[in-house]
């Protein structure tokens, strides 16, 4: 990411994969790029300064890092590869599947994955809770949980060797 300072005032300017290199005093000479490749143009004005900090560029969006959360659309494109279905298909399996596993626990079934785990909705108790404002005691009245317990597979299968 590049910050500029342009006329007094800090702007962040977007580049394709041909870089823009700014020195104090000197012009932009490489075209410019907001997100979704829309053209800022050739040339800028004269910069007073600039501060860049460097930030690898991820070599391929599907590769993730240990620790991020992977969301529906990751999922389905991890289907549609694995599956060899077009992302379309995979995101309509999922959400089916979603809906299927909703729609079962909203009727109070368990549902049961062997080898992955099983969904239950659970009654949890009535609680005495603390107001977090005003440090008073509060009644936290009972209600359905939804309970996730994991699979023997699926335990083995994360543990860190």
């Amino acid at each position: 990411m590049l910050y500029v300072l342009l006329l007094g005032i800090v702007r962040r300017l977007y580049f394709s994969k041909s870089r823009a290199i700014l020195l104090i005093g000197s012009e932009v000479v490489t075209p410019l790029y907001k997100p979704g490749k829309v053209p800022l143009g050739n040339q800028a004005t004269c910069v007073d300064s600039c501060k860049e900090e460097i930030e690898p560029m991820a070599e391929d969006k599907t590769e993730q890092a240990a620790g991020q959360t992977v969301g529906r659309q990751e999922l389905s494109k991890r289907i549609a590869k694995q599956a060899k279905l077009s992302q379309k298909q995979a995101s309509e399996v999922l959400e089916a599947t979603l809906t299927a596993i909703r729609e079962a626990l909203q009727n109070g079934d368990e549902v049961r994955l062997v080898g992955f785990g099983s969904f239950k909705v659970r009654q949890s108790a009535a609680r005495k809770g603390v107001n977090p404002r005003d440090r008073k005691p509060i009644e936290v009245p009972a209600k359905e949980r939804v309970r996730f317990f994991p699979g023997k597979e699926l335990s083995e299968a994360v543990l860190k060797k």
